[in-house]
């Protein structure tokens, strides 16, 4: 029996990420675990296991949503830095790890850890208003709930 993938089945099977919204490559997610404020990933709209199975265009407006992706947490949350992650390995769906990095902040000059032992994990009001206050910046529209 095949495993349904996270990323195209139901977010019964994202617990771990709130939707903000489609762009044009791909959809974007804010993660829960906010060890890191403003953790994000963006979902390649079609699913692909790597970066080279992308047509040139495709990977284009990926790379265009991670660049406004990346935009709105810089105006929003005002990171030192970013570092962006894709991983292969293991992955059946191309995603790219948006990761706003701190000065003061946990892992400065390391690599974040994709799962955190101790996950901050905020209010449901806090990723409400994380996830507005996106979809504002990015111009999406607005959904109920998250």
């Amino acid at each position: 029996m095949s495993e349904v993938c996270k990323f195209c089945g139901g977010p019964e099977l994202r617990p771990d990420m709130v939707e903000v919204g489609p762009m044009p490559g791909g959809t974007l997610y804010l993660h829960r675990d906010q060890t890191h404020p403003g953790r994000l990933l963006m979902v390649s709209a079609r699913h692909v296991r790597k970066i080279t199975d992308l047509s040139p265009e495709e990977y284009a407006s990926l790379m265009d949503s991670v660049y406004r992706a990346a935009q709105a947490v810089t105006s929003i949350y005002q990171p030192d830095k970013i570092n962006y992650l894709v991983f292969g390995d293991t992955s059946t769906h191309l995603h790219i790890h948006i990761v706003p990095k701190y000065r003061q902040g946990k892992d400065w000059g390391k690599v974040f850890l994709t799962d955190e032992p101790d996950p901050v994990y905020l209010t449901p009001q806090e990723y409400q208003d994380g996830v507005s206050a996106l979809r504002r910046q990015l111009g999406l529209k607005e959904t109920e709930g998250v």
